[in-house]
């Protein structure tokens, strides 16, 4: 153990009358070693500061416990458990190995290298956890938060900062408002709770789900399922390896590249979806939606939209069902394959392609076709409310 007492006064004389008033104690028992600075009263004095400095070199395997205020702490090459409480003073804790638990106020704490699990509670600096093997729990405000290359599971509950997650092997919920979150190459499923600042998530081998108000959500290479419940909030991504789900408000939503089905509902706002696998729904107001490349049954609501959507890349029939009000549709199929036709509108016409062959049943009407495209197959039903509908190959 190395220790420097360090005092400044308005005197030497007092300086050094400070300085012996600062006993350190070293206590030797059954359970360990236990060191301890004990500060006089006179110490508190006007025009008086202080400080002690250690340097301690202890048996790498003995677990370690460290209370610290007002100074920083560097703990390397503890093969044990270690407990540190500190404040107004950065924290660094390198290649260790054990449980961690790290408690800061007003400093940095970082972790680089360790083989157990670490639990970080800090506020108002930075926090980073670096090439931990084992799991991360992190609580923080007001600092930045970056993880990478953990092997199990992280855990960040956090307010008004920017949270960074990359190469993490488990599960990873966060929890964050008023800053950014970004989650990369996560070989299991992602939770992000977010406000008022972007999500992006990119890489993740299992499920996604990202909720945020107030801001964007980016997304790209999903491995499994999405789910997607915003408001306030553009909706952005591609490539998801199941099923999507995406519910938003007042923001629009682009989605491509879904290997199963997709449902996209928000309002006020336009929606564009294309290469999507399975079935899709879309849902949406006073806002256009566009459409190509759906592999199943396609069904759109819309109130006040103009509604184009492009089935013509179907290899078989698909069912088709679009309904709005105050606004065109545009619907392109492919030629010779078989749908049963319905299309009715008001204060609007119908309008198909020739080559289609529409065979109808009934009056014809310019406002109304009930028919068969091809000697007819899967249900095509197209509703519209003053606007026009054009059925194109």
């Amino acid at each position: 153990i190395q220790a420097v007492i360090r005092c400044s006064a308005d005197t030497a004389d007092a300086a050094r009358q400070c300085a012996d008033q600062i006993q350190i104690a070293v206590e030797e028992n059954g359970s360990g070693v236990s060191v301890r600075t004990d500060y006089s009263r006179e110490t508190g004095r006007r025009n008086l500061s202080y400080a002690v400095d250690y340097d301690i070199a202890m048996p790498d395997t003995a677990p370690l416990d460290v209370r610290n205020r007002f100074g920083s702490t560097e703990v390397s090459n503890l093969h044990a458990s270690a407990a540190i409480h500190s404040g107004n003073g950065s924290v660094s804790f390198f290649n260790g190995r054990g449980r961690q638990r790290i408690e800061n106020t007003f400093g940095m704490v970082e972790v680089r290298k360790n083989e157990g699990d670490v639990t970080i509670d800090n506020s108002g600096s930075p926090t980073i956890a670096i090439d931990i093997t084992g799991a991360v729990e992190i609580t923080n405000q007001f600092g930045e938060v970056r993880v990478a290359n953990v092997s199990s599971k992280v855990g960040i509950h956090s307010s008004s900062t920017n949270v960074q997650v990359s190469n993490a092997g488990g599960p990873v919920i966060i929890s964050n408002t008023f800053g950014i979150v970004a989650v990369s190459d996560a070989q299991s499923d992602v939770t992000v709770q977010n406000a008022n600042a972007d999500i992006t998530a990119t890489g993740i081998a299992g499920t996604a789900d990202l909720r945020n108000t107030g801001a964007a959500i980016k997304f790209s290479r999903i491995g499994k399922g999405l789910t997607v419940h915003a408001t306030n909030a553009i909706v952005r991504g591609d490539t998801v390896g199941e099923s999507a789900t995406i519910e938003t408000t007042f923001g629009s939503v682009d989605l491509q590249g879904v290997k199963g089905g997709a449902r996209i509902t928000t309002g006020n706002s336009p929606i564009h979806a294309s290469g999507i696998g399975g079935e899709l729904y879309a849902k949406t107001s006073f806002a256009a939606i566009t459409i190509g490349d759906v592999g199943g049954p396609i069904t759109v609501e819309a109130q006040n939209a103009f509604v184009m959507v492009d089935a013509k890349t179907a290899r078989r029939c698909q069912p088709v069902s679009i309904l709005t009000s105050y606004g065109p549709i545009r619907l392109t199929i492919p030629q010779g394959v078989g749908y049963n036709v319905t299309a009715r509108t008001t204060f609007g016409g119908i309008h198909s392609d020739p080559a289609l062959q529409i065979s109808t049943s009934g009056a014809l009407r310019q406002d109304e076709i009930t028919g068969k495209i091809a000697g007819g197959g899967c249900d095509l039903r197209l509703m519209d409310q003053n606007g026009s509908i054009d059925i194109l190959r």
